[in-house]
């Protein structure tokens, strides 16, 4: 006999229907509630039980009943894996789009430094007159320095705004008042200016008078030959004077020189060793004198006089006729020239923006 089904107000009832119909060995495959009675699968026939090395189906070849908590495990890890590999995915991306937008941006900068080589930069003329040291200020004293595009025609107003060099005052001067701070090189360089003027002018004699004597100084300019008859065999005379660099005293000395020779022509040269900053020869070269005043840089073999010092002097108006350089007395004074500052500053343009 196979299988039966029964049904009973309870479950006893329906227990001894099946034991009736099948017997003791009667096997239960179910039982349920149906209807409000309890209904019971029964059979007589022996259930095969599996062997324990079959495999659950559902589970996989690798996996066990008795091996539940392994078999969670690992498809809770593999949940996990999947949340990773999804949320790694997304980072992959957005790493991934900020890689192309670096490499399309560092693209675009190569780019502009191709172009940078293929086009070179060009400073302006101003800019390339600050770079050397040349501040606004005196920059400024030029209308048209701004509208100039060649640095050699700006430099070229520069020096000459700078240097003095020779005028027919200066050369025909009887009295020449040389002046200086203490430590100036002011005595030296009346020496060598002397010097100068004689290989200059063979037909004129320079009288050296480094007396402070008052009364001395008004004997030797009424003993000055200052005739200009060129029947006068003797040497037309300038009076060379080494005085202090006090603003007072040179006008007392140009009083005396006034009063013993009215017709008497005076120059001034103030002398300045290089090295000095800007701010101290705005504040100690600004000198007003009634008298022609020229300015004479010494102590050049030491050091270089610098832009700033060229600076001072073109704001203060004073212009340089002289250079000096060198211990010895009958050497090194010289007449400052337009191209020789000129060459000056155009080098160190070029050493500064090259």
């Amino acid at each position: 006999m196979a299988e039966i089904t029964v049904r009973a107000i309870d479950s006893a009832l329906a227990m001894e229907e099946v034991q009736k119909r099948l017997g003791d060995d009667a096997l239960i495959i179910s039982t349920q509630r149906i209807d409000g009675q309890i209904e019971i699968t029964a059979t007589d026939e022996e259930i095969v039980k599996p062997e324990k090395d079959i495999k659950p189906f559902i589970l996989g070849d690798i996996y066990r009943q008795d091996n539940f908590s392994a078999v969670l495990d690992r498809k809770v890890g593999e949940a996990k894996s999947d949340i990773y590999r999804n949320a790694s995915g997304d980072l992959y991306s957005e790493v991934t789009n900020k890689i192309s937008k670096i490499n399309a941006e560092l693209s675009e900068i190569k780019l502009l430094l191709d172009n940078y080589d293929e086009v070179p930069f060009e400073f302006g003329t101003i800019d390339k007159l600050r770079f050397i040291g040349f501040r606004p200020s005196t920059l400024n004293t030029f209308d048209d320095l701004s509208n100039e595009t060649k640095i050699n025609a700006a430099v070229r107003k520069l020096a000459k705004a700078f240097v003095n060099g020779k005028c027919n005052h200066f050369e025909s001067s009887d009295i020449i008042i040389i002046t200086g701070a203490a430590g100036s090189g002011k005595s030296t360089f009346t020496d060598k200016f002397i010097a100068l003027q004689k290989n200059n002018n063979k037909d004129r004699e320079y009288i050296k008078f480094a007396d402070q004597s008052k009364r001395k100084l008004i004997t030797a300019l009424k003993n000055l030959n200052l005739s200009k008859d060129k029947r006068d065999i003797s040497k037309q005379q300038a009076l060379v004077i080494d005085t202090s660099n006090q603003a007072s005293d040179i006008n007392l000395i140009i009083i005396d020189v006034c009063k013993a020779n009215p017709e008497a022509k005076i120059s001034v040269i103030h002398t300045v060793p290089v090295g000095s900053s800007y701010e101290s020869l705005k504040k100690e070269c600004k000198i007003n004198l009634s008298e022609k005043q020229y300015w004479a840089f010494t102590k050049l073999d030491l050091c270089d006089l610098s832009v700033g010092e060229m600076a001072a002097m073109i704001e203060l108006d004073n212009k340089c006729m002289f250079f000096s350089g060198m211990d010895k007395v009958d050497d090194g004074a010289y007449y400052s020239k337009v191209d020789q500052i000129e060459a000056y500053l155009l080098k160190k343009i070029k050493e500064e923006t090259e």
